[in-house]
């Protein structure tokens, strides 16, 4: 049986620019979306392209390699 879990932040960069902020991770699905919240705010949706997430928003580019992933294998005895 393998257990996953996921980080509850991850870092956004901005992809004109090296500014980079931390983010609460609202939802996640592995290589398939990633979905953050910034400043408590703003709600940052973003789609994996195959190597990294990226989303839009108010005319700005932004990336993310996404959260965190700890995956524990564990064996059944019995």
């Amino acid at each position: 049986m393998e257990i996953i879990r996921y980080g509850e932040t991850c870092n956004v960069k901005q992809a004109n620019s090296s500014k980079e902020a931390s983010a609460v991770v609202f939802e996640f699905k592995e290589r398939k979306s990633l979905t953050v919240v910034l400043n408590k705010s703003v709600k940052l949706t973003m789609a994996w392209n195959g190597k990294l997430y990226e989303g839009k928003m108010a005319g700005i580019d932004f990336t993310s390699v996404g959260p965190s992933i700890n995956k524990t294998r564990t064996s059944i005895r019995g």
